[in-house]
């Protein structure tokens, strides 16, 4: 079977399909900030409030959504790595914090600084995680707070299913949400991850999680894969790629931030 799949951003992403041999093949694939119909919402999901998710926030780029992130500290928000290897410069790169809405009642807070995981590999995808730095600070309040990294190697309990969250398409075709949407899905293993993928290339810095009907999509990529932690949460994972038709039997793939050298990495910005 071919599939096409995509890392989920909306800005300098490459789009994928799976060969008959199972490896992937790349071609160019844009997608362009100024469409809104390439954009889009979480699949299967409802809304939500920032009340509850204060640390999500929206990465733009001349003000218009690219991908999500999370704050992480005062400082820094973290997102996938693919949304933000191509900034040759950070000329109109904001954060769009503090507010359930895509496009009212947010702060915007001026990006200064932007690191990519030194290992991040473009072709596989393999530590796709960056950290983004503000001008001035998340200054906490009900709608702005970091989210604590899941401890090291971390493994999500049974029968925990983790949630994503995110402005995201909710169908391939789908236009970015007015609001913010989560879903909560099943975890799959890396090795039945692996098996329906036939890539080669689900490493120990990914893990799967998704079902048929609910999934991350275009547009998601950086957003959050949570579980809870006593009264909060737990970043266990960011959207990175999946299935270009979003929420198809094959599961998405996300950064894996109990990771050893994921966690460690983003430790260095908290």
């Amino acid at each position: 079977m071919r599939v096409a799949f995509v890392a989920l951003g909306i800005l300098c992403l490459v789009g994928l399909s799976v060969g008959q041999s199972g490896r992937r093949n790349f071609f160019d694939f844009f997608f362009d900030v100024e469409n809104t119909r390439q954009s889009g919402r979480i699949v299967g999901g409802s809304t939500v409030t920032i009340a509850r998710y204060p640390f999500m926030v929206s990465l733009r780029r001349f003000s218009n959504h690219i991908c999500a992130a999370s704050v992480i500290s005062a400082y820094y928000a973290a997102s996938s790595g693919h949304c933000t290897y191509s900034f040759t410069s950070l000329a109109g790169v904001t954060i769009y914090a503090g507010t359930t809405s895509r496009t009212t009642g947010g702060r915007v807070f001026n990006v200064i600084g932007n690191v990519v995981h030194p290992q991040y590999d473009p072709d596989t995808f393999d530590f796709d995680v960056a950290v983004l730095r503000v001008q001035t600070p998340f200054t906490p309040n009900t709608n702005i707070a970091p989210v604590p990294l899941a401890p090291p190697d971390f493994v999500i309990p049974d029968r925990v299913q983790p949630t994503v969250i995110g402005w995201g398409r909710t169908s391939a075709r789908g236009s970015l949400s007015p609001s913010l949407r989560a879903v909560a899905i099943p975890v799959i293993s890396n090795d039945a991850c692996e098996a329906l993928w036939s890539t080669g290339t689900i490493t120990g810095n990914m893990m799967c999680a998704g079902a048929k009907g609910k999934d991350a999509c275009t547009g998601d990529s950086g957003g959050a894969l949570v579980v809870p932690n006593g009264n909060y949460f737990y970043l266990v994972g960011m959207v990175s790629w999946g299935s270009a038709s979003c929420g198809s039997e094959y599961p998405g793939v996300y950064v894996r931030i109990a990771a050893p050298k994921i966690r460690s990495f983003l430790a260095l910005y908290l």
